[in-house]
């Protein structure tokens, strides 16, 4: 599914139940609550986004589950705690980790299925990644340097029949997409998008 896609439907799911800061901060930038603490909410009643990288929310899930290669990251704003999934390939099985927004902790995380059970463009981009040199939290932080911003999206696309991360920043009060192929991603050399 393009991370497109998935982002109109988190945006429009989040509109239709009341704006989170994430989507009011894509908006109206000098409304996002970063640096708050948790537990204080903004103007809209919803918890803010914890400050950091989403580079470094993907890191910590592949840490907190030894050998994991996270492989897709998502913003949900429904509800009354906000939160990012996260899904993740490791020893053949699909992880799924929830991360509360507010705080960045880790409030579960379970195996899901077995990678042999995906089917289709599902099999397919999974594959491709397990081959790929490059690292999802490699991607989101090139996309969050030329953005500028902080991702609240990331994941694994086909285009031209070549695997490519396309990442969705939250930069100067827009959403931006932007795509990462991994092979520009040279050992010893040069971050390129």
């Amino acid at each position: 599914m393009s991370a497109r896609i998935v982002l109109f439907a988190l945006t429009a799911a989040s509109l239709s139940l009341g704006l989170t800061s994430a989507v009011q901060s894509a908006r109206e930038p000098h409304e996002l609550n970063v640096g708050a603490t948790p537990g204080s909410a903004d103007e809209t009643g919803a918890e803010p986004i914890a400050a950091g990288s989403g580079a470094d929310l993907v890191r910590m899930v592949e840490a907190s589950l030894s050998g994991a290669r996270v492989y897709d990251l998502s913003f949900n704003g429904d509800g009354a705690a906000p939160s990012f999934e996260v899904k993740s390939y490791r020893d053949g099985k699909i992880w799924n980790t929830v991360v509360e927004a507010a705080t960045r902790r880790i409030v579960r995380s379970a195996m899901v299925m077995s990678a042999s059970d995906l089917h289709g463009e599902d099999r397919r981009s999974i594959d491709d990644f397990r081959r790929a040199n490059m690292a999802l939290a490699d991607a989101i932080e090139i996309a969050e340097k030329y953005g500028p911003g902080k991702a609240i999206s990331a994941g694994l696309h086909h285009t031209g029949g070549k695997l490519v991360f396309v990442v969705v920043v939250v930069s100067g009060g827009a959403l931006k997409e932007i795509v990462i192929r991994p092979d520009s991603l040279k050992r010893g050399g040069r971050r390129g998008t």
